[in-house]
């Protein structure tokens, strides 16, 4: 379910869950990161939990901040979570060096120039945070009644990954 008052609370996820990575890479390199499996694994984990706030986000929020690829990093935890036999360590060292860092910083700074008094009292997040709760409680409904993804998906509008993860 997407909350808005807890909008701040998944970016404030984020931020740790990079601060995190950058903190456990220090000056390795990809060979060496790969090597340690403990660490390694514990920064697939890490951003798994980004993918996951990202996710968590209402649409509004994502929407009113769009140039962040807030769906990709979403679509990225799905991948290294049902697909954690093919993750690449040359796409995660990427993501690393590459992505973090700005990441990091746009999310920063919705963090401080974010009016969180008024965004959590938003009338147009309050009524997509129940209007989805209600998606989502129909198409648990339907799920239990034996409804396939595709009908649920058609009926409901909900993602087909939302749906799947009920």
């Amino acid at each position: 379910m997407r909350e808005p008052v807890r909008d701040r609370d998944r970016l404030e996820h984020i931020v740790e869950a990079i601060d995190r990575i950058l903190g456990n890479t220090g000056l390795k390199s990809r060979d060496e990161l790969e090597a340690d499996n403990l660490r390694y694994y514990g920064i697939v984990k890490s951003i798994e939990i980004i993918g996951e706030a990202a996710y968590k986000l209402t649409r509004s929020f994502c929407r009113e901040h769009a140039e962040t690829p807030w769906e990709f990093i979403a679509k990225m935890r799905h991948v290294l979570v049902h697909d954690y036999y093919q993750i690449d360590p040359d796409a995660v060292w990427k993501v690393i060096q590459e992505d973090l860092p700005l990441l990091r910083e746009q999310v920063s700074r919705y963090l401080s120039d974010t009016d969180w008094e008024k965004w959590e009292h938003n009338a147009m997040v309050i009524s997509e945070s129940a209007a989805h709760k209600s998606l989502v409680q129909t198409a648990e409904r339907m799920k239990l009644r034996g409804y396939d993804t595709e009908e649920i998906y058609k009926i409901t509008g909900l993602g087909r990954d939302e749906i799947e993860a009920l």
